[in-house]
């Protein structure tokens, strides 16, 4: 689909490793978006199980499968970002899924519309039940927001290949926080145009490559996110953890708003 409307490719990287119960999940929410211009790249840390094998099933639906060892997940981020060719990049990880099958099409409208340097939105955290957890519902855009502990959802995020390729990669050497330090460089140390799009990307699922060790290192991260901004000769407000960990219940009890008053999480 190559319209005016539609006139920007966009690269979805889906890292995995040993992920045969999940990944076929990821998969069918990929292929099954409206939007045609898309490059899929599949990211394979040689898995030992039958990841690779579900993916073959998927085949025709995947523009490049990279299987070889990484040295973590960002090193495989950065593979998937530099083998992309598509005008806009965005991450979609084992285990997790796009919201509906539009979230594309919005994504690429949105970046058509509004001329901007990327985009992030809102983002739930599903049980096995598919019902809500943790409900990220983020606020229009503001570098102050980040003194305060916000980040927009990794996944939700979508950037301009170009942009990407001049400001850099994702540092391998903060474990857990690379996505952190990187999204805290575009967005707060650089002056690109970001704009929210008023939708739910992505569904995170429970037990997924993005959930698993959340709260065994939760506190390891905030120091790490810290460390992130003496990368950049910052440091932040002494109120920065305590108001990122404020935002955290929050998504916990409006999740709990939805569960208990049963409405619908709209787009």
């Amino acid at each position: 689909m190559n319209n005016k409307t539609n006139s920007f490719k966009v690269s979805l990287i889906t890292i995995c490793y040993n992920n045969e119960n999940d990944i076929r999940d990821t998969l069918e929410s990929v292929i099954t978006q409206t939007y045609d211009d898309i490059e899929y790249i599949i990211v394979d840390g040689q898995s030992s199980d039958n990841t690779l094998g579900i993916i073959g099933e998927y085949g025709s639906h995947i523009d490049k499968i990279i299987s070889e060892p990484d040295k973590g997940m960002y090193d495989a981020i950065n593979k998937g970002i530099k083998s992309a060719t598509g005008d806009i990049v965005g991450l979609i990880h084992a285990g997790d899924r796009l919201f509906d099958e539009r979230v594309i099409a919005r994504i690429a409208v949105h970046f058509v519309t509004n001329k901007i340097d990327g985009m992030y939105g809102h983002s739930v955290l599903v049980n096995q039940k598919d019902e809500p957890v943790r409900v990220n519902r983020s606020p229009e855009f503001r570098k102050s927001l980040f003194k305060a502990g916000w980040m927009p959802s990794h996944q939700s995020i979508y950037l301009k290949r170009e942009v990407i390729e001049q400001l850099g990669y994702y540092r391998t050497d903060l474990g857990g926080s690379g996505d952190y330090e990187f999204v805290l460089r575009y967005f707060y140390f650089n002056d690109l145009k970001i704009k929210r799009l008023d939708s739910y990307i992505l569904r995170f699922s429970m037990g997924g490559r993005s959930t698993s060790n959340y709260k065994k290192t939760l506190w390891k991260s905030q120091q790490r996110q810290i460390k992130a901004w003496k990368l950049q000769g910052v440091k932040p407000p002494f109120y920065f953890v305590p108001f990122k960990l404020l935002r955290k219940i929050k998504q916990f009890y409006l999740a709990a708003w939805y569960k208990f008053s049963n409405e619908r999480i709209l787009n």
